[in-house]
C-alpha cells in the first residue's frame, strides 16, 4: 500500500510541478516513476497469498496453490527485471515506448508461465 500511495504522491507532484510552469519532461518523469513502481511491486508480489482480488488471477494459478506460488515468485523476478530495464532505457535516453515494452513483457510473462506450470503438473498427474 505504501508503494502505491508513494507513486500517487509522486504523480501528483510531477503534475503540479509541470503545471506551475517549471521546465520538466513530464512523460519521461512519469514513465520513470512507473518503472520504479514496477520494480518495487516485484518485491511485494512474491509473498501474496492466493486470493481472487490481487495478483496473477489466471484460472490456472487460482486452481492450484503450487502454481499460484510459482507464478508469483516468477512474477517478482520479471517485475524487477522489467522495472530496472525500463529505468536503464530511460537512463540512456530511450524514454517512452521502449521502457513501456520492458514493463509489458515483465507483466505478461508470468501469465504464460502460470499456464506452462499448470500443464506440467497436469502431465505429471500432480494436480
Amino acid at each position: 500500500m505504501l508503494v502505491l500511495v508513494s507513486m500517487f504522491a509522486y504523480s501528483y507532484g510531477v503534475t503540479l510541478w509541470a503545471n506551475l510552469g517549471h521546465t520538466l519532461n513530464a512523460r519521461r518523469a512519469m514513465v520513470g516513476g512507473v518503472c520504479l513502481l514496477w520494480a518495487l511491486l516485484g518485491n511485494v508480489i512474491k509473498k501474496m497469498p492466493r486470493n481472487f482480488y490481487f495478483g496473477f488471477r489466471t484460472p490456472w494459478a487460482l486452481a492450484n496453490e503450487r502454481v499460484w506460488n510459482a507464478t508469483h515468485r516468477f512474477a517478482a523476478k520479471t517485475f524487477v527485471v522489467g522495472g530496472v530495464a525500463g529505468l536503464a532505457l530511460m537512463a540512456v535516453g530511450l524514454d517512452g515506448w521502449p521502457a513501456l515494452v520492458a514493463l509489458i513483457v515483465g507483466a505478461f510473462a508470468p501469465a504464460v508461465y502460470s499456464l506452462v506450470s499448470y500443464k506440467q503438473l497436469e502431465r505429471r498427474g500432480e494436480l
